[in-house]
């Protein structure tokens, strides 16, 4: 048994808190042994007393020995007599008790889940207070928002957070000015269009998205030369071209299809196969869609096929190709376009 210091509560010796006043027993305990130990005091040990010499008796005026009124001396002195040692005791170690029975009334600490007795109001094994309730913690999407019981951090003091106040200050400018650019300037808009929609297309590249061939039902333009229609740039032949005037209006050509379609890649061939210096070549062209959207397709002067990825067709049954920019010819006036392939996301 184990005595509790401030209160005097007696507890078993595997108890670790007092539970009248909920101490730490390993600091203001008392095992019952050694409290009787510190209260009782020790007896000196048995000293025999030696007797001094009687001393001699002075004589008398008559000759004889007068006795000594005070009478015969005792030695006040004590051989061999010793006192209690102050000595420090030692505290015994609490003794182990058999395990207690488990009762069905017993109260289960939330924190460490030991069971105590009904009549406990700490627990032995923590010292946690057994009306105290269990911690329900907050869904993580409260906690995410804000609405948990979690503390707001204090806001940073010192140098390192004031430049880090001050970069996400400009980083917030800069999206600022860069939104109101996009909203407010046709080509920038076009421009960061078209950035995102190559971005997208390189990610569906790089994850192996399948395109299939589409083909045009129908086929027009606005202007073509004798013996170049605009037939000839969909018709899946290399050896054939279709070429336009470049004075006047620019060159349109005209697809049309029998099914909503979302054109994801262009393959583009430019000049005439046989002569390639002998017209002018496209340098760009813009596709109008049936939609009302645009997209600006630029090409290189070069006779091998060029992959392209286009975007922003979603829906649209037919395209017209705008030839608004070329590559310029020292010998020919006309511009020619080879062929072009086009292929859409299923």
């Amino acid at each position: 048994m184990i005595v509790c210091a401030k209160c005097g509560e007696r507890s078993a010796g595997t108890t670790r808190f007092c539970p009248g006043c909920g101490s730490f027993l390993d600091w203001s305990g008392t095992p019952t042994e050694q409290r009787a130990a510190e209260s009782g005091t020790a007896a000196p040990a048995p000293v025999a007393a030696v007797p001094a010499p009687a001393a001699a008796t002075p004589p008398g005026p008559t000759g004889e020995a007068t006795p000594d009124p005070i009478g015969p001396r005792q030695s006040t002195e004590v051989l061999g007599a010793q006192q209690p040692a102050d000595a420090k005791p030692l505290r015994a170690k609490a003794q182990t008790t058999e395990p207690r029975p488990v009762a069905e009334d017993d109260v289960v600490c939330v924190g460490c889940r030991t069971r105590n007795p009904l009549t406990r109001r700490i627990c032995m094994g923590c010292g946690r207070p057994l009306d105290q309730p269990e911690e329900v913690k907050p869904p993580w999407w409260k906690r995410w928002r804000g609405d948990g019981k979690r503390a707001r951090r204090p806001r940073r003091r010192g140098s390192l957070a004031a430049v880090g106040r001050w970069i996400r200050r400009v980083f917030l400018a800069i999206l600022a000015v860069l939104a109101v650019l996009y909203a407010i300037i046709p080509g920038f808009r076009s421009s960061v269009n078209q950035e995102v929609v190559a971005g997208r297309k390189w990610v569906e590249r790089q994850f192996g998205t399948q395109l299939r061939p589409v083909r045009p039902v129908g086929v027009s333009a606005n202007s073509a030369i004798p013996g170049h229609d605009a037939v000839l740039a969909a018709d899946n032949a290399k050896n054939t071209y279709w070429a336009a005037p470049v004075t006047g209006n620019p060159p349109v050509l005209v697809l049309t299809f029998d099914h909503p379609v979302d054109l994801r890649r262009a393959i583009v061939r430019v000049g005439d196969p046989a002569a390639f210096q002998a017209t002018h070549r496209p340098a760009k062209l813009h596709l109008v869609y049936s939609t009302n959207k645009t997209f600006d397709v630029p090409l290189a002067d070069t006779p091998d096929p060029q992959t392209v990825e286009i975007g922003g067709s979603a829906g649209a049954t037919q395209v017209e190709v705008h030839v608004v920019d070329i590559h310029r010819s020292l010998q020919g006036t006309d511009v020619a376009l080879s062929e072009i392939e086009l292929f859409e996301q299923p």
